[in-house]
């Protein structure tokens, strides 16, 4: 199966470069080169693509500002963002991103970026159907002897204790009758999510601080609420590294 790819970048040259290093890669198939991102995004939320290059620094929107827009999507598509500078990096995760590259743009380094497109990917084409999920989307939580459905881009992470699952959202934490395997599959197709620790999986979009911690480990500190720090486990601490850049 193509990966539907668009390029968006207001500089010609580093479209046709861009153009030109993903043709070895018989999966990813362009379709589109827009350097006007005003013009892009209605385009782009009507094709659906399934992977977006995105420059952040353009005239008219920010790739970040664009990227951002994309949340109206039910499946936005994976964005690798490609800069000359670094200082936007961890705010580039609070949107659908898979990795930041700077230009110019290194074979090495995007061999690395569609490595994890490819693995996230795959992990959005897993189809399982627990039964507590109402829709594609959506999974539900019980709150005052109710049962409340919402969107999974409202989970701002998980996490179990004592056998039970808990979804928090910005302002509040409640039980779900999932288990924690099923909820991760869920999420996981979403490409924003990531299992830190053996009892949490959290929502990257919402990661205000990493902290580094003992033994070359981090601390998550999440923009919930009540600012909720979430450890991430020795041996999650590659994989975390290699989504975050770090």
């Amino acid at each position: 199966m193509f990966l539907k790819t668009v390029i968006i970048d207001d500089e010609p040259a580093i479209c046709s470069e861009l153009e030109y290093l993903l043709k070895k890669y018989i999966d990813i198939q362009v379709t589109a080169i827009y350097y006007n991102p005003l013009e892009a995004l209605p385009q782009i939320i009507e094709s659906e693509p399934d992977l977006l290059f995105l420059d952040i620094h353009m005239p008219g929107m920010s790739g970040l500002e664009f990227a951002k827009k994309l949340n109206q999507m039910s499946w936005p598509p994976l964005i690798v963002f490609s800069t000359a500078f670094h200082e936007h990096a961890l705010e580039a995760f609070a949107t659908p991103a898979v990795c930041y590259l700077t230009k110019p743009i290194m074979e090495a380094q995007l061999d690395e970026a569609i490595r994890k497109v490819k693995t996230l990917r795959s992990m959005q084409d897993t189809r399982i159907q627990p039964a507590p999920v109402l829709l594609d989307g959506h999974v539900c939580i019980r709150k005052n002897n109710k049962i409340i459905p919402i969107h999974v881009s409202q989970i701002c992470f998980a996490f179990v204790r004592e056998r039970d699952l808990y979804i928090a959202t910005h302002d509040e934490t409640e039980k779900c009758d999932l288990s924690f395997h099923e909820l991760e599959a869920i999420l996981n197709r979403t490409g924003t999510f990531f299992r830190s620790h053996r009892n949490y999986i959290l929502n990257v979009r919402y990661i205000k601080e990493i902290i580094p911690w003992f033994n070359n480990t981090y601390v998550i500190k999440m923009n919930d609420a009540s600012q909720t720090e979430i450890p991430v486990s020795r041996g999650r601490v590659k994989a975390f590294r290699s989504m975050m850049n770090l």
